[in-house]
């Protein structure tokens, strides 16, 4: 091995075993360390190699700045790739525009939306210093293509099809694709797609309230947006190998004894492999109830989230008949007050430890889903799937085809679009695919809770899902009123 490449092969064992997060802005090099970590040779080592550093970091110059996937991001490029579909994890959202739009303003728009957030047209590439998020330039203008679809009445759901059916290219942003349908001279519908690892429902909102101020100003003073490229280098510093360790160890001491496969009732034997086939079926929590809910987890000083979980607890009790059962609690994961604008991916999913009974009736269950979620978010800075691994070396059996059961209580802020002269629908289309065995989730929606529930078919059948959903809305109807 000849000295240079000798030299670069310490370089990189060095920065990875002193957990050294390298950066780049234009033709700076950036790093962060721990105390002692930058001494007199790994400092020359980097010096010496400043050149190749930026190369491989920017994709030999080609990024306007660079930093490691987050981690999330890293888990759902994974995702991605082993995929059946990767459409899977496509974002579309259909806004039906009625009014006098001005189609060359949007693309105008739309293009300086992804100017200000660069995680839409960041592109994803494997190195040798691991998973990058390359930030490329912004494209002079972002692609609008716009479609007449006034004499076809099934255009617009031919085209929505189509593009929530396309998947991204993660090495070839942007991450956002936009088509304008031509209905009448006053009637548009703009379909918008974006990569999940681009994008989590927290900053869906912010996305769109940024469109709507860029469409009415594109000078708008919209404030500093943050930036998934400083995240991602601000949590390897917290989520380092030795918190990994730490909550490696708290998670099998905690998640010990639990049978950790929910033996859920299926309509047909588990495959040996999944074809991700999935389907939705929906449901609604009225306002009256959705209030209740509410006041319910406000005079038990917890959240809705728990209120929701005891609930899931009772079903599950009468479903599978275990006690207790591992449920994966999704957060949007914005600790830092300079992350709740970022656009990007921080979401992540938290075990619950779940109950599904307890002395004293549906109170004490709540309050039983409020300490189990309590003690999950003490570990919430180390993402649960970093540990899943190590805690199958420590002998629990975790399922293969893990996570198993989803929850998602959004808290989100309301999506809206505030387009001036124009009256705006938001619908979010909806995919074929099944990210778990089960997946529900809860929205605010006009008072209410909008939800669904996202089921793996090679499993469940539409009726056999619908029954439980109605048996979940029942118990809160009949437990609420009395803890309201």
């Amino acid at each position: 091995m000849s000295a240079p490449q000798e030299h670069w092969q310490r370089l990189l064992r060095l920065l990875d075993e002193r957990e050294v997060v390298l950066s780049t802005r234009g033709e700076r090099l950036e790093y962060l360390a721990p105390p002692g970590a930058m001494d007199a040779e790994l400092l020359a080592l980097v010096k010496g190699s400043r050149g190749r550093l930026l190369a491989a970091l920017t994709g030999a110059g080609a990024a306007e700045a660079s930093a490691p996937a987050g981690i999330a991001q890293a888990r759902m490029h994974r995702g991605h790739g082993r995929a059946a579909d990767p459409s899977l994890w496509n974002i579309t959202q259909r806004l039906t525009l009625r009014g006098p739009l001005e189609a060359g303003r949007l693309r105008q728009a739309l293009t300086a939306l992804t100017v200000r957030h660069a995680s839409l047209r960041t592109r994803f590439t494997a190195t040798e210093l691991g998973l990058l998020q390359q930030v490329l330039a912004a494209p002079a203008a972002l692609a609008l293509p716009v479609t007449e679809a006034s004499g076809d009445p099934g255009a617009v759901e031919a085209a929505t099809r189509e593009e929530a059916g396309t998947p991204f290219d993660l090495a070839a942003p942007p991450l956002l694709r936009a088509r304008l349908l031509r209905q009448g001279p006053e009637h548009h519908t703009l379909l918008l797609t974006v990569h999940h690892i681009a994008l989590d429902g927290w900053s869906l909102a912010t996305l769109l309230d940024d469109l709507g101020a860029l469409y009415r100003d594109l000078d708008a003073p919209l404030g500093d947006p943050g930036s998934m490229t400083e995240h991602a280098c601000w949590e390897r510093t917290v989520v380092t190998r030795q918190a990994v360790r730490e909550a490696t160890a708290r998670y099998a001491e905690r998640l010990a004894g639990l049978p950790l496969t929910v033996h859920l009732p299926t309509d047909r034997p588990r495959p040996e492999q999944r074809s991700g086939r999935g389907a939705i079926a929906h449901f609604t929590l009225a306002p009256d109830l959705t209030a209740a809910l509410y006041r319910c987890a406000a005079r038990r000083s917890t959240t809705p989230a728990a209120v929701v979980l005891a609930a899931l607890g009772d079903l599950l009790n009468d479903l599978t008949g275990a006690e207790e059962s591992l449920v994966m609690l999704s957060t949007a994961n914005r600790r830092r007050r300079e992350h709740e604008r970022v656009v990007g991916l921080l979401s992540t999913n938290l075990p619950v430890r779940l109950p599904h009974r307890a002395d004293g009736g549906f109170p004490a269950l709540v309050d039983r889903a409020a300490r189990a979620l309590a003690t999950t978010l003490d570990d919430a800075d180390v993402p649960f799937g970093l540990v899943t691994e190590d805690l199958r070396e420590l002998g629990l059996a975790l399922p293969p085809s893990f996570p198993q059961l989803m929850l998602v209580v959004q808290s989100t802020p309301a999506t809206a679009l505030d387009l001036p002269g124009l009256d705006v629908r938001i619908e979010d289309i909806e995919g074929n695919g099944a990210r778990a065995d089960l997946m529900l989730m809860l929205t605010p929606h006009e008072g209410a809770l909008a939800g669904l529930a996202e089921y793996d078919t090679d499993l469940f059948d539409e009726p056999t899902v619908r029954g439980w959903l109605d048996t979940l809305v029942t118990r809160l109807a009949k437990e609420l009123p009395a803890l309201a």
